[in-house]
């Protein structure tokens, strides 16, 4: 599928690729890794987690809610946790566009594009919208997209009978691969999700971007428990420095980040 930032290709090729692990593979753990992941612990390491896990899927949500700050969050949060992606998220997937005027953006500017950018005004009041989207679900949930989740919680994605509605409200919203799953996933009241996606990302220098992993942050990465880390620079150094220090292997053998195996007890485990 030809997919691109943002657009609903992107959670619907992830779809696609469930479906066909489930009817070849039928593993009992899918993990959806972007090209910028790079394992942080061995496969050994990762599938004994997932083995004795009590969650059903581990999934960086919050419940989208017209200004107000999600239960559980500060205003103090980095990432998708900051007050303005909570602002931006419920103009994504509630609101309506009324209309635009051309704004000039310093950043289009310097980086010599167009410096002309669209300035949205959005109809935002809950108690209009609920009258003008009879189809939106009942909840909205939203987040980083990159998530690991075990066979229950996928069978929910690809069979659940009110997917198909949900998919439908969405083609219509943007940026839907930071919301759509998390909406079918965290609306199932059985199931048992982890806010904690598995993987570091460090939001504390720049609101919009994680900032690039160096050496000096690899104490944190191990000390944070995480599986998968990003994003890191393509030179490989940083990788590199995690193979020979922490997964033991010797030899630089990252391939760019797309691909990285891992040699295991079991045989090789590839990510």
């Amino acid at each position: 599928m030809a997919t691109r930032w943002g657009h609903i290709n992107v959670p619907l090729a992830a779809l696609k690729a469930f479906r066909l692990l489930k009817g070849y593979a039928k593993p009992n753990w899918f993990v959806l890794l972007s090209g910028s992941d790079y394992p942080v612990r061995s496969a050994d390491a990762i599938i004994g987690d997932l083995s004795n896990s009590n969650y059903d899927a581990y999934l960086d949500n919050r419940e989208i809610l017209y200004h107000a700050i999600p239960p559980g969050q500060t205003a103090q949060d980095y990432g998708f946790g900051r007050p303005s992606w909570i602002s931006l998220a419920y103009d994504r997937y509630f609101s309506v566009p009324l209309f635009w005027w051309p704004r000039l953006s310093k950043t289009l500017l310097l980086s010599g594009a167009f410096p002309l950018q669209k300035k949205y005004v959005f109809l935002r009041n809950p108690s209009i919208l609920r009258w003008l989207q009879s189809d939106r679900p009942s909840r909205i949930y939203a987040g980083d997209f990159w998530f690991q989740a075990n066979h229950r919680a996928i069978d929910r994605l690809l069979t659940d009978p009110a997917v198909p509605r949900v998919l439908a409200y969405y083609e219509r919203r943007r940026n839907v691969d930071e919301s759509l799953f998390h909406t079918v996933l965290c609306s199932q009241p059985d199931l048992r999700i982890c806010k904690d996606n598995k993987r570091y990302e460090d939001w504390s220098r720049d609101g919009k971007h994680p900032k690039w992993l160096e050496i000096s942050d690899v104490p944190k990465i191990l000390a944070s428990g995480a599986h998968f880390a990003r994003k890191f620079r393509p030179d490989g150094n940083v990788q590199e420095f995690i193979d020979q220090t922490v997964l033991g292997i010797k030899g630089n053998v990252w391939t760019g980040g797309s691909l990285a195996r891992i040699p295991t007890s079991r045989g090789e485990a590839r990510y």
